[in-house]
C-alpha cells in the first residue's frame, strides 16, 4: 500500500509540471515594462515606444505562435484617437471586433463616443 508521503510527493510533482507548463497563449512582448514606463513616466517618447511595443506584439505574435491578447487593438485605437486619427481608430476597433467577437457591445460604444467626438469637433471647427 502506497503511503501517504509517496502520493504527496506524486501530487506535489504533478503541480509544479502543470505549473510549469501552463504558459500564456498570448504574446505579451515588451507590454508590461512599456505600460508601466507610459504609466509612470508620460511623455511623447514613452508613448511612442508603448505604441511601437503594440504594434511589435500585433505583428509578431504569430511568428510566436501565440494570440495577440485582448484589447491590444482596442488600446492602439485609442492611441490613434487621441492623435485625432478617427478612421485609424475605428479600424482597429474593427481588428479588436474581428478577433474579440464578445468585445462588440464594447466596440459599438465607442463608435458612438467617437462620432460624438467628430460631430463636436467638426462644429467647433
Amino acid at each position: 500500500m502506497i503511503n501517504s508521503k509517496i502520493i504527496s510527493i506524486i501530487l506535489a510533482m504533478l503541480v509544479l509540471t502543470g505549473c510549469a507548463t501552463s504558459k500564456s497563449i498570448y504574446y505579451w512582448g515588451d507590454y508590461s515594462e512599456s505600460a508601466y514606463e507610459l504609466k509612470h513616466e508620460p511623455s511623447e517618447k514613452s508613448l511612442s515606444e508603448h505604441k511601437n511595443v503594440l504594434m511589435d506584439i500585433v505583428e509578431n505574435a504569430e511568428r510566436k505562435h501565440k494570440k495577440i491578447p485582448p484589447g491590444i487593438f482596442a488600446e492602439l485605437a485609442k492611441i490613434e484617437l487621441d492623435a485625432n486619427n478617427i478612421e485609424g481608430a475605428k479600424q482597429l476597433l474593427e481588428q479588436e471586433k474581428a478577433h474579440f467577437p464578445e468585445s462588440a457591445r464594447m466596440v459599438e460604444v465607442l463608435y458612438q463616443l467617437m462620432d460624438k467626438k467628430e460631430s463636436n469637433h467638426e462644429t467647433t471647427s
